[in-house]
Parts: structure tokens; C-alpha cells; sequence
């Protein structure tokens, strides 16, 4: 008998079709005797994470905000399944779903492992569950779509220590996916593609930019440092270049912000990666873009994506969604900026910061000078785009000595929370 759990992302409850659908599943497998735990998310109190990372420095293992999230990551871990199931909104799974994506890195470390030549996180506890996809499409989905979903599912999948079993559509049947989930054999590889940087477009330069700050920690993260030195640049090229920024994490300003992209000239988009893909608050503010969908006249749209890991090589998955977001949405993908090993960019010395904020402004002041993303630039940003394989069995040694975990052991040390770093409070 197997323990499944199902993860509901279907916000809207009209949609009695995908509703029919997992129920349909989960008699089937009923049927069998397994039991099947449907976690309809949009019924729970489930808050948006907001990166102040308590879950690995407060309380190991668990999220400081007092909501649903413990009951899900406790359903999940104890599952021999989890399925990831919702509709696509805007060429990604729902927001419910990311939401609550988020909220489960207390299942894992912070701390540092090598996997398929990579820095991913460590495991928290002993066995996690296999891992499937469910998507309903949306009428715009197309086979572009389902890949680059199921190629970052793929990678979420790594972090969360496990492995994506399969990607399915609710147009297939049901009894296939009931299949699918107690089956031991996988649709994909375990190893995963590497991922080339995408080629912006250029324009005329622009007077006016628009920044929307996609960090869950406002003003006080990495992304909004990173994308004020790209402006300082922009705003160097000419004296009558303008910059407005606008902080997604601050959710009742959310017809501000759409009023915002209507008459903006050209908008930036910076975030940084979250279980490999955006937070939740910026998959929230994409969907309330879709109305923009049907206008031919949207701005140009460039973004930044930057993250703790040291190679840019994970945010490209990301880089691949927002490119397709851009065609979407009729804008003019002006390209990615992607920088990995930024978590410490905020506590940095303003000396040990000067080369990136350098490369940074370079960007902005070509982009206002020219209308581009100058490719070589990006290039720099991005250094290491990933470590040579020669360099691999050092990193491993590195993983397992104090060195590279100094960081988050001086943050539990000062919260009282050493002793725990290892706990497994799901497990009680």
C-alpha cells in the first residue's frame, strides 16, 4: 500500500473539470487500497514565503509563519508520492501551486551538497517521495510551454532530493496517471539538460524605465541592490533618463503596480530563484498580466534573475519561461541578466562588491545608450556559469569541511538554534 499525496493548486473551485479529474484519480487508486490525501490548497491558510530563511536558521526544519504550511510539508514527507497538480496560468503552474513549492525548503538544508556536478542543498531527512506533474492547459499552452514547465520541474525536483517521475495533462486518462504514480519506472532521465543563455532583442533606447522588485524581502533583499546599480547605469547614460521602482512583496499596491506596467516604456523584472523558478509573488503578479495578453502594444520587457547558488547555470530553466513570457505577453524580450552566488551581496563590504556593481552599470549605461543587453557583459555577470568537471571531487571535500557552512551555522549559533540544525520535525 502506498501513502499519496496530492497537492490541489487549483485556485478557482468552477473548475469542476480538474476538481472531477483528481477525484477520479484518487478512486482509482482508492480502488487499490492506497491511500490518497488530497490537499486542496486553495482552502488552507497558506501565506506566501516571505525569505527570511527562520525555517533554516530559527526553527530547523520548519516555517516560522504560523499558517498550513507544517501540515503540508508534514503530508509530503510522509508520502511515498507527492503529485504536483494544477492548471497553467500564464505558461506556468498557478500561483497556489508556487506558493506552496516555497514553503517547502524546510524539508531541506541549507547547507551545501554536490549533485550532478552542481551545489544543490542537502537532504533534511532520510527518504523523500517520488515526484509527478499534473497539468491542465490553458488555451495558449503549446508543446514550448509543457517543456520548459517540466524542464524546471525537473530541476525542483534535484533540490527537493528526489526525482520527477512524470509530466502528464488532465486530457490524458485518468487511469494512466493512476498508473503512472504506482509505477516504479520514470518518464525522464534523472540527469538534466544544460541550458544555454537566450538572446535578447534591441530597441530604440528608452527614456523611461520601469522596475518591478520581485524579492520577498522589499527593499531589504539582494534583487532590489542589484537592479538600483543596473539603473545608476541607465540613469548615467542621459540626464533625462527616469526610474520608478515598485516592490512586489507589498501585495495591496497590486492595481498600482498593473497600472504601472500599462504606461510603462520599458519594464524590468528582477527576482530571485525560488525552487528554481520565481516566488510566489511574482507568479501572482505575472497572472494579473493576462489581460495584457490581447494588447499589441506592451512595453519591452528585460529581467534579472539572481540566486544563492554560485552558478548562474540554474537560473537558466527561469531564463527560458520569461523569454516565452515576453512573446506571450507581445513585449520585446530584451534578455536576462543572471547572477548565482548573490545571497551575500547585501552583507558585503561596499569594497568587495565594486566589481559586480561595476559590471552592472556597464549593463545599465549600454542599455541606455545603445537599447541592448551587451551580450559580453551579460557573459561577465554570469561568471561561473558553471564549475569545470575537474573542480568537482575538490567541492565535494569542500561540502563536508565547516568551511562553506559558516555562514548559516553563525546565523542558528545566534539565534540559539545550533544544537537543532538537524532536527526532523516532521517526522514526530
Amino acid at each position: 500500500m502506498m501513502n499519496i499525496c496530492i497537492l490541489n493548486g487549483n485556485s478557482d473551485p468552477q473548475n469542476r473539470p480538474f476538481e472531477d479529474y483528481l477525484s477520479k484519480v484518487s478512486r482509482i487508486l482508492a480502488q487499490d487500497q492506497h491511500r490518497v490525501t488530497i490537499l486542496t490548497l486553495r482552502d488552507m491558510d497558506l501565506r506566501f514565503c516571505t525569505g527570511c530563511f527562520g525555517c533554516w536558521v530559527k526553527t530547523p526544519g520548519e516555517c516560522v509563519t504560523a499558517d498550513d504550511g507544517p501540515q503540508v510539508c508534514r503530508t509530503m514527507i510522509h508520502s511515498d508520492f507527492t503529485l504536483w497538480a494544477a492548471p497553467v496560468h500564464m505558461g506556468y503552474p498557478s500561483a497556489l501551486l508556487k506558493k506552496i513549492m516555497d514553503k517547502s525548503i524546510p524539508l531541506i538544508h541549507p547547507y551545501i551538497a554536490i549533485d550532478q556536478n552542481e551545489a544543490h542543498h542537502r537532504p533534511r531527512y532520510a527518504r523523500y517521495p517520488r515526484l509527478g506533474l499534473l497539468l491542465e492547459k490553458e488555451a495558449s499552452t503549446d508543446a514550448a510551454d509543457l517543456e520548459i514547465i517540466t524542464q524546471m520541474f525537473r530541476r525542483t525536483a534535484i533540490n527537493m532530493k528526489s526525482h520527477l517521475a512524470f509530466s502528464r495533462m488532465t486530457d490524458q486518462p485518468a487511469e494512466e496517471l493512476a498508473r503512472a504514480i504506482l509505477s516504479a519506472e520514470s518518464q525522464f532521465p534523472r540527469q538534466v539538460t544544460r541550458m544555454l543563455p537566450t538572446r535578447g532583442l534591441k530597441i530604440d533606447p528608452p527614456t523611461r524605465l520601469t522596475i518591478f522588485n520581485g524579492s520577498p524581502r522589499g527593499k531589504k533583499g539582494n534583487t532590489p541592490i542589484l537592479l538600483d546599480q543596473f539603473a545608476h547605469g541607465f540613469t548615467d547614460a542621459m540626464d533625462d533618463r527616469r526610474v520608478e521602482t515598485f516592490h512586489l512583496n507589498r501585495m495591496r499596491e497590486s492595481d498600482r503596480f498593473i497600472q504601472a506596467f500599462d504606461g510603462a516604456e520599458c519594464v524590468i523584472l528582477g527576482f530571485p530563484l525560488y525552487t528554481d523558478a520565481m516566488p510566489g509573488i511574482v507568479k501572482t503578479f505575472i497572472e494579473q498580466l493576462e489581460p495584457f495578453c490581447e494588447r499589441s502594444s506592451n512595453p519591452p520587457l528585460g529581467f534579472l534573475v539572481q540566486s544563492g547558488f554560485p552558478e548562474s547555470s540554474h537560473s537558466r530553466y527561469v531564463e527560458r519561461y520569461l523569454e516565452k513570457l515576453a512573446a506571450r505577453l507581445g513585449s520585446p524580450y530584451l534578455g536576462t541578466l543572471v547572477k548565482g552566488g548573490a545571497e551575500g551581496v547585501r552583507l558585503m563590504p561596499e569594497n568587495m562588491n565594486a566589481s559586480l556593481f561595476n559590471t552592472l552599470q556597464q549593463i545599465g549605461r549600454q542599455f541606455g545608450a545603445t537599447g541592448q543587453f551587451e551580450p559580453a557583459l551579460l557573459k561577465a555577470l554570469a561568471k561561473p556559469e558553471h564549475y569545470p568537471v575537474y573542480l568537482v571531487p575538490l567541492f565535494k571535500l569542500l561540502v563536508r569541511t565547516p568551511l562553506l557552512s559558516t555562514y548559516w551555522d553563525t546565523l542558528l549559533r545566534k539565534n540559539g538554534a545550533f544544537q537543532r540544525r538537524f532536527a526532523r520535525p516532521y517526522m514526530d
